[in-house]
């Protein structure tokens, strides 16, 4: 095919200026509603041409030729990865090709599709083809003739195609490309899927229309004042709340409305505003509300407001990134559920109709530019975030960044929940962001600006092209000291991204949230993020590294409070408790249940090598499936920085109890000993003393570790009961599982529950789930009860410490004849460290313990 190598430049050919989100409608429509918002497909100006497409791959642009037959058929909007096509990939912050701006490979696949209609085209009206989102760059031909060629795959490209439309049948062929200069600044952590993933459409409007407009909004007292900016070349009429006013082009029109209904994330309400020019008319949806900053307090209608909010790429487990009006609704109504009231749209603006649903139901959003160049700082082959100031500083990139910018303000100007711009995500900050930055600034008075990476170069740290000071996953130590400390900060204080939630995590959202709430100054946090992703087989779930692809980031994309398919984890119970303000659960008094053991002799034996207990007997019938272990193992993704550790320098894994006293005694048995590895010295020493008196067998346990050992995991017992023993009850922190940092959605008392039941399974990567963190009872319905001088945590799941830890898919999990129990006397907290802060100190086990537990058979 023929071409300039437009995909090494950073330009949009033969696209209109970008403009306000709208769809407009004939003046005798009768406009419906789908989830709340305007049903643009009851337009009869608009044209779905949604649907089956024919498609090709090629191997390199060169080989396509437009006129070529196609014969396979693919669905529009989608992944061409999820159809066969290519190679599903993951990658977190690398480039997926060599790195050499502005160049990429000549070996770029791309596919060529086509689409036919049926058209009565209608004399004097125009007609415009909309791309809504494609990945990466792409070519479009209408009827054999090229019509441009654009790119930013997450910005609306329209393109005035009157001239090549016929009346009757006509042909578009669109070839896309997998990578182009662009993808220079769209590094985002996602699966790197390709495509026309967003709708495609076509609007019929007059020879003479409306192009754009600005809509904006104050208040004053208890009174509101709309103001209408005509940007278009045609006069408008506008109706709104009885009244009527023709605002000629280049002019503005203001309505006053008393006792004014202002919008908010609790209060959501809208007026309508119709616009009417040549036969047109467009509805427009108006919250009133004002965002200020004063004295470093973020505000919303003059009052404090804090951010409760969630990062959210746009994903299905099933379709990728191509996300339904359904998808995107349910999403909402689940964050309204969990009590957040802020979204920030990472790392790209979102399909325009989320917007609309977001001024529907009430969600803040913090609308964020198609920029990340995170690939830049791992292009020696290493992390280093001083190569990011390289591109950052490079003009070459400024058209792209200008560009991103002002489609991201210009398409979502005029929608009320758009309450923050963001410049984009983890590039640095320099001169190629100046325009950009600038253009913004002068563009939008009535809304403050965001960017987390101007805090990465000292020289742009109180920049005031930046409303506010941003970071990502410090400690509160951290903000404390950097941030509310520092004497020339002017502005307010926003977590743009926290407590990352992968796998089981979130122990530090309370702690963040107690510094929040102290400090007028912070305006609120972004948990990263809202839902995994992952893809949704036959199976179950697969994350980087399961395609085959060579370059990969594992399941770092399984990081999300929800999971794929959107289940309700834990991390989320657990940020829900927090944003909605539930006070910290407190250990209060709970009658235990009556105790009355049925067997009448126990008798025990203990392996003299390990000094763990091999047999429990109660009148004669084996009590343990599993002998009992010393069980020092866990992972949680959390863990993942440590593991290496806990592996290769501690090899905790390979640890072995070794026994260096043993003794029979009156009543039982006592050893002292050690756990220890190969090469190395004991990771910790143990003294244990076993007592059977009667139904009863007391177990003290008595653990030190050693001081080269850091961030242990935890200390305990584990061993392994009969399958018709899964149904347990306890008195401690329930019902969802807890931890030392983590327990805040919990309750203290009594629950009860089943072993399957108690595992979360929608962990794609098996790992530590299920304890109970401050337990005082529990009881094996049928087997046994057991108390314990101090409080201690446990869990009983199907799975083993050791299966959790090496499995790699919840599916790779065996299905165990027995049911197994641990009791530790502590477990490190889960805290957030597989890509935020070291889990304080005050959460890690005691360097030494002691328990006394008790059985009752």
């Amino acid at each position: 095919m023929k071409n300039e190598r437009e995909y090494e430049k950073l330009q949009r050919i033969g696209v209109e200026a970008p403009r306000a989100y709208y769809v407009p409608f004939a003046e005798g429509d009768k406009p419906k509603t789908v989830y709340g918002i305007v049903d643009r497909r009851s337009s009869s100006r608009f044209l779905s041409l949604d649907g089956t497409w024919l498609v090709k791959q090629h191997d390199e642009l060169s080989s396509v030729e437009i006129g070529e037959d196609l014969s396979e058929k693919i669905p529009v909007p989608s992944c061409v990865q999820m159809h066969g096509f290519d190679q599903i990939q993951y990658l977190n912050c690398r480039y997926p090709f060599p790195v050499n701006f502005p160049y990429v490979p000549r070996e770029n696949p791309c596919w060529h599709y086509r689409r036919t209609f049926r058209l009565a085209k209608e004399k004097g009206e125009k007609y415009y083809l909309n791309f809504e989102g494609v990945d990466s760059a792409f070519y479009l031909y209408v009827n054999g003739a090229f019509v441009g060629y654009s790119q930013i795959s997450h910005a609306t490209s329209e393109f005035d195609v009157t001239a090549r439309l016929f009346d009757g049948d006509n042909t578009l062929d669109v070839v896309v490309l997998k990578w182009c200069a662009s993808s220079y600044l769209e590094c985002q952590d996602k699966f790197r899927f390709s495509g026309i993933f967003r709708s495609v459409y076509l609007l019929k409007r007059p020879s003479k229309h409306v192009t754009d407009y600005k809509i904006a909004t104050r208040l004053v007292g208890g009174d509101g004042i709309l103001t209408f900016q005509n940007e278009s070349k045609v006069e408008i009429t506008l109706r709104f709340g009885g009244e009527r006013a023709t605002v000629a082009p280049g002019d503005s029109a203001e309505f006053f409305v008393k006792n004014l209904r202002p919008w908010s994330a609790e209060t959501p309400y809208l007026y309508t505003l119709k616009l009417f020019a040549r036969g047109e008319m467009i509805v427009e949806k108006v919250g009133f509300r004002e965002v200020s900053i004063k004295d470093k307090i973020f505000k919303i209608n003059g009052n404090a407001v804090k951010l409760k909010g969630v990062n959210r790429h746009e994903s299905n487990p099933k379709t990728g990134a191509t996300v339904t009006l359904g998808d995107m609704a349910r999403d909402l109504k689940l964050m309204k559920t969990l009590s957040v009231n802020a979204v920030r749209t990472s790392h790209y603006p979102d399909c325009p109709e989320f917007y609309a649903l977001c001024d529907r139901y009430g969600i803040y959003v913090m609308d964020e530019a198609d920029v990340e160049m995170h690939g830049a700082l791992t292009r020696h082959g290493k992390y280093e975030p001083e190569l990011w100031t390289d591109f950052a500083d490079d003009m070459a990139f400024s058209p792209g960044i200008y560009d991103r910018h002002r489609t991201l303000v210009e398409r979502d100007k005029n929608f009320t929940s758009v309450i923050i711009w963001s410049l984009g995500n983890e590039s640095s900050f320099g001169k190629a962001f100046l325009k950009g930055a600038k253009y913004i600034r002068r563009r939008d008075t009535t809304r403050p600006v965001h960017y987390e990476s101007t805090n990465r170069r000292s020289r742009y740290y109180y920049t005031k092209l930046v409303d506010m000071i941003s970071m990502m996953y410090p400690s509160p130590e951290t903000i404390q000291k950097k941030v509310l400390e520092d004497p020339k900060e002017t502005r307010p204080f926003v977590l743009c991204e926290y407590t990352h939630a992968m796998g089981n995590s979130c122990g530090d959202v309370g702690d963040y949230w107690d510094l929040i709430n102290k400090n007028d100054c912070m305006m609120g946090a972004f948990v990263w993020e809202w839902a995994d992703h992952a893809v949704k087989t036959k199976k179950g779930f697969l994350y980087g590294g399961d395609f085959g692809e060579r370059e990969h980031d594992g399941n770092f994309c399984c990081d999300g409070l929800l999971t794929a398919d959107r289940k309700i984890k834990s991390a989320a119970l657990e940020m829900q408790a927090v944003y909605s303000g539930k006070p910290k659960p407190e250990i209060c008094a709970v009658k235990h249940p009556a105790i009355t053991p049925k067997a009448k002799n126990v008798t025990i034996s203990v392996d003299e090598k390990t000094g763990c207990l091999s047999s429990i007997k109660a009148d004669g019938q084996e009590m343990l499936k599993t002998p009992m272990r010393w069980n020092i193992l866990r992972y949680t993704d959390n863990d993942r920085r440590l593991r290496s550790r806990w592996n290769d320098t501690y090899h905790l894994p390979e640890c072995r109890p070794i026994v260096r006293d043993f003794e029979k005694t009156a009543d039982g048995y006592a050893a002292r000993g050690y756990l220890a590895a190969n090469c190395l010295e004991p990771a910790a020493f143990f003294t244990v003393r076993y007592g059977v008196c009667g139904n009863v067998l007391t177990v003290e346990v008595e653990y030190a570790l050693s001081d080269y050992i850091e961030h242990f995991p935890r200390f305990g017992i584990e061993f392994g009961v009969d399958r018709k023993y899964d149904r347990f009850s306890f008195i401690g922190f329930g019902k969802t599982e807890s931890y030392v940092d983590k327990h805040r959605s919990c309750t203290f008392g009594l629950f009860h529950g089943s072993a399957a039941e108690n595992y979360d399974a929608n962990y794609v990567r098996p790992q530590e789930s299920g304890s109970h963190y401050a337990t005082e009872y529990l009881a094996l319905d049928g087997l046994f009860a057991l108390t314990a001088e101090e409080r201690f945590s446990f869990s009983v799941t199907p799975y083993t410490a050791r299966q959790l830890y090496n499995a790699a898919h919840v599916f790779e999990l065996p299905k165990n004849d027995c049911v197994n129990v641990c009791v530790d006397l502590a477990m490190r907290g889960v805290g957030s460290h597989s890509c935020g802060p070291q889990l304080p100190l005050k959460y890690e086990i005691p360097r030494k313990m002691k328990n006394t537990f008790r059985f009752y058979f």
